[in-house]
């Protein structure tokens, strides 16, 4: 045995025994923590959207008022400096009766909140509108979300204030629910749907290319139907090949259906059910560290009453995890939405007790872990 080959040999038995002196690092703990966020009381205060400010304070917006679609509806947002443990008390972003720039008529009343930072780093509030169509001695005949149209507003410095509305999609019913995704060399990826016709679809925009004060050109090319009948509110997942898959509610109250958009050629194949259960309500999906595909969702064909975790290696085929929320606990419980924050945290916000109220969740990596392996 050469020298340099007994250096090497002691040089790992020291290592070794130095190593045998330190406990092993322990694994991170399962960890959750909730929260409910300051709300009007006696109003419906529904689909909340949430994103992580660059200041590392999260920000949730929703709609608020006397009951969905009323006139005195408004949009109000709050936010928290120490992960969802305390929330400021809200604040009005969008006001009754606003009228977004280029619209023929001030709105009647806004709806679902989605929030995205371009590529230019400013912040977006993108929500519904029922728009207002006024005819002569009959006045105003939009009633519902039949008369949707998407809306935003712009904030170039983390929320504090905001620009004057402008339109994002006038096709009439067209609403949005969950957040965008970026993709390079393509955009901003807006997923959308109308209302009236039951219809989902991706509109393909460069928002960090618009000017607060302008009304974004709409070609028609920058639309791609996502096929399926009585599908909507599609929430995305960008898988690691580049693909994009979609997860849609079911209007019949039978599965969350999937589809999957190829930015490459700018086609979406047809959605197909999954295995689980829909009762008619919106979903959020995202892929773990294990690049597993995890959605949350209502576990039924026929209420809301509850929140549950699964998880998918193909997107397609789910096991079923634990409850997020057992059900009852909370009333009916609708329209999760789930980010990432940089420190590796889970949130999720959710309307619950019959759209009265706003909940937050935090979970870790750790706690995610050991929910979806629940009931595997």
């Amino acid at each position: 045995m050469t020298v340099a080959m007994v250096s090497r040999r002691l040089f790992v038995l020291v290592g070794l025994a130095f190593a045998s002196l330190w406990p092993p690092a322990e694994a991170a703990e399962p960890t959750i923590a909730r929260g409910i966020v300051p709300v009007p009381e006696g109003q419906t205060n529904h689909a909340p959207g949430l994103v992580e400010l660059t200041d590392g304070r999260l920000l949730v917006c929703w709609y608020s008022g006397t009951s969905e679609a009323n006139e005195d509806t408004r949009i109000l947002c709050s936010d928290s400096t120490d992960r969802g443990g305390s929330w400021s008390l809200p604040r009005v972003v969008v006001d009754r009766g606003e009228q977004a720039f280029g619209a023929e008529a001030a709105n009647k009343s806004p709806g679902n909140v989605t929030l995205h930072f371009d590529g230019r780093g400013r912040l977006w509030l993108i929500y519904g509108v029922i728009q207002r169509w006024d005819w002569p001695l009959i006045g105003n005949v939009c009633r519902n979300w039949l008369c949707g149209r998407v809306d935003a507003k712009v904030s170039a410095d983390l929320g504090e204030t905001w620009s004057a509305a402008v339109r994002l999609d006038d096709q009439t019913g067209a609403l949005p629910r969950a957040k965008p995704v970026h993709v390079d060399r393509l955009g901003d990826i807006l997923p959308l749907y109308r209302e009236g016709d039951e219809t989902a679809y991706l509109r393909i925009v460069d928002l960090a290319a618009m000017s607060p004060g302008q009304s974004l050109p709409l070609p028609s090319g920058l639309v791609v139907p996502l096929v399926g009948e009585a599908l909507i509110q599609p929430s995305l997942v960008v898988q690691p090949n580049g693909l994009i898959r979609a997860y849609l509610r079911d209007s019949r109250s039978a599965s969350v259906f999937t589809a999957l958009f190829d930015p490459a050629s700018g086609l979406a194949a047809p959605a197909v059910p999954t295995n689980l259960p829909n009762p008619g309500a919106a979903v959020d999906a995202w892929l773990d560290d294990a690049s597993r595909f995890v959605l949350v969702y209502n576990p039924s064909t026929g209420d809301r009453h509850s929140l549950s975790l699964a998880q998918s290696t193909d997107g397609v085929h789910f096991h079923p995890g634990c409850d997020l929320v057992a059900s009852g606990a909370e009333g009916d419980v609708a329209y999760p939405t789930v980010i990432r924050s940089a420190n590796g945290d889970w949130h999720v916000v959710y309307s619950s007790d019959g759209k009265t109220r706003i909940q937050h969740v935090r979970f870790n990596a750790a706690w995610l872990d050991h929910c979806l392996a629940a009931r595997n």
